[in-house]
């Protein structure tokens, strides 16, 4: 039997991680008995670390006897589409009709709206969320009362009351390393449990995959292990519009970043009205390819024409950063029109700029104000906009990423009780960046790739050297080091 060392020694080197490496890891996670394995988890056991997945599996049993559809409702972004994608296909397989809704982002308030599922949604059928509804609770009691049986799985943050599902599967409930799942990953980690030959489907770890990127959670934990897992999919086992994208990843053979396949993805396909994310669903199930690519350069166009419109947002929210919020670390910006999509693209490049939380606010044709907030620092934009439950109509989301909308409040009502609240939240909302090693002189930076992907709150090492910080520099085919105090997300 092997001593522990050995053992650790083993499975340094199975994952193929050099000594500098290593010693990023032991600073990484200083109460890890074995670094690597908290860095490169093995295989969840999904059913028994998250809540409910009996309850799911108990649903669609009774839904198969008495008949019924699936009405799978997600959210409208990358991760509930893929979210939505991973459901369609296993249960569709198993032979429930499915019958997918996503909301209208320009005209659709947050959550399960009843005047979206009218019509559509019968007594004896499964109402089955993704990315969505942990927050619900006038739509899920809709849904009860019309005689539907309803699983919440969402991996947003938790707030009281509860809606009064027949199943919430939130890793919120358990905490981390289970809560840092993307939604997508919340609804494939349920139905592989139910459904175990899914679990290696090269176009469910794809889709999941860019989910998780896509929705900025953090590159710890279970979904290191499932874009580790991705990271083994060939190109030749997809077809289409999932081969299309996994064609345009960056790197993925060599290491990448969260930042870079948002460029190269994420940002092409967009969001709102006209962008791509309206035909993503239908794109990631299309088999022909020829037709995906053509589809795919017409996306990259109009990606295109919204940077140049986000350049001139972007300029224009610089400009109007209020100054009180500045003063407690924060960005807080209100502009009469937001192009549809837009808000939190521009909430996320204004974060990462200026190195501050920020908020977003801008008026409906309805006059109702709505609102997109990106977290920096100790921020949890969820927990500060939930804090606030009274003030909004609607608002949800997790640490990184939140949003809101509120009726009956003028501007400056509003902002009086944002800034309010800005001034009591117990935080220290600008981080000093990370440093990893003290160094004599710089290491070859390729000895740290065997780290990647870097992404949310695992970014590329940092090292000092002449009390100067050096931030490893991931490229397509280079790395190097470069003087910055950026964090590197």
């Amino acid at each position: 039997m092997r001593s522990g060392k050995e053992a650790l020694a083993a499975r340094r080197s199975s994952c193929r991680v050099f000594d500098l490496a290593y010693k990023v890891l032991e600073k990484r996670f200083p109460e890890a008995e074995d670094p690597v394995e908290e860095w490169l988890p093995p295989r969840p056991d999904w059913s028994r670390e998250l809540p409910d997945i009996d309850v799911l599996r108990q649903e669609l049993n009774d839904l198969r006897a008495r008949g019924g559809k699936v009405v799978l409702y997600g959210h409208d972004d990358m991760d509930g589409i893929t979210g939505i994608y991973v459901g369609q296909r296993v249960l569709q397989d198993r032979g429930f009709r499915v019958v997918p809704i996503y909301p209208r982002r320009s005209t659709d308030d947050y959550g399960l709206l009843p005047e979206r599922m009218e019509g559509i949604l019968e007594s004896g059928d499964l109402l089955l969320t993704v990315d969505y509804g942990c927050s619900a609770v006038r739509g899920v009691k809709w849904a009860v009362e019309r005689g539907a049986r309803v699983v919440v799985t969402d991996h947003h943050t938790l707030h009281y009351p509860l809606p009064p599902a027949h199943g919430m599967i939130n890793p919120q409930k358990v905490g981390p390393p289970a809560s840092y799942l993307a939604g997508c990953s919340v609804l494939y980690a349920s139905l592989v449990s139910i459904y175990p030959e899914w679990e290696n489907d090269p176009g469910l770890l794809t889709a999941v995959a860019l989910g998780t990127v896509s929705d900025r959670v953090p590159f710890l934990g279970w979904n290191r292990y499932l874009l580790e897992k991705f990271m083994q999919v060939r190109v030749e086992d997809l077809s289409g519009g999932l081969a299309v994208m996994v064609e345009e990843w960056p790197s993925r053979q060599r290491a990448w970043t969260g930042a870079m396949v948002r460029h190269s993805i994420t940002s092409v396909i967009g969001k709102g009205e006209g962008s791509g994310i309206q035909v993503l669903l239908d794109f990631m199930k299309d088999d022909n390819y020829k037709r995906c690519r053509r589809l795919w350069k017409r996306l990259v166009r109009q990606s295109k024409r919204r940077a140049h419109l986000l350049s001139e947002m972007f300029a224009r929210a610089i400009r109007e950063r209020d100054d009180q919020a500045s003063a407690y670390g924060m960005n807080l910006v209100h502009l009469d029109y937001i192009p549809d999509g837009m808000g939190g693209t521009l909430a996320s490049r204004l974060s990462r700029v200026t190195h501050r939380g920020t908020i977003v606010v801008s008026h409906r044709e309805n006059g109702k104000l709505v609102g997109e907030a990106r977290s920096y620092g100790d921020w949890d934009m969820a927990d500060f906009l939930v804090s606030m439950g009274d003030v909004f109509t609607s608002a949800g989301g997790h640490r990184m990423a939140a949003g809101f909308s509120s009726e009956g409040h003028s501007w400056d009502q509003l902002r009086e009780h944002l800034l309010s609240r800005m001034a009591e939240y117990p935080v220290d909302p600008v981080p000093s960046p990370h440093v990893d090693l003290a160094v004599d002189e710089l290491p070859d930076p390729d000895q740290f790739l065997c780290l990647a992907p870097f992404g949310g709150r695992f970014l590329p090492p940092a090292v000092k050297k002449d009390n100067m910080r050096f931030l490893l520099n991931v490229g397509e085919n280079t790395s190097s080091w470069y003087i910055t105090e950026e964090p590197g997300d």
